[in-house]
């Protein structure tokens, strides 16, 4: 009765063993996925900072280039400048002076339409309490 029956694991690798192994796997997985989308981002923000650069440099550039004519001008050329820019701001203050005038004759038009508009409508309501009565 030598004969006993050596039981043999079914194999190295059970069913907990293979589970734990793609909980492992998918670990992995998930950490790359994220690692990814860290990555995408912080991509995207460089570029946005290098293109915010950019636009910076052309704002320069472009402030650099308006001041340079004007260093050019002559000193007749900067009296002319001057002449006409102090004939715009006399133009301006005349067309002020005419649109405040013409403001206030509105308001007061309107004032006495509004007047004459009460006057009447209280003409008629005596007329109206003179007949009822």
């Amino acid at each position: 009765m030598a004969a006993e029956a050596v039981v043999i694991p079914g194999g190295i690798l059970n069913d907990t063993v293979i589970l734990g192994i793609l909980v492992v796997l998918g670990m992995i997985i998930i950490y790359l996925i994220i690692r990814e989308v860290r990555i995408m981002k912080t991509a995207n923000r460089t570029i946005e900072l290098e293109l915010e650069k950019d636009k910076l440099k052309l704002l320069q550039q472009h402030e650099a280039a308006k001041s340079f004519p004007f260093t050019r001008l002559s000193s007749e050329q900067i009296g002319d400048i001057r002449q006409v820019e102090d004939e715009i701001g006399v133009l301006e203050t005349n067309i002020f002076a005419k649109e405040k005038l013409l403001e206030t004759r509105l308001t007061r038009l309107e004032q006495l339409v509004k007047g004459r508009k009460l006057d009447n409508l209280l003409g008629n309501v005596n007329e109206q309490e003179k007949k009822v009565k």
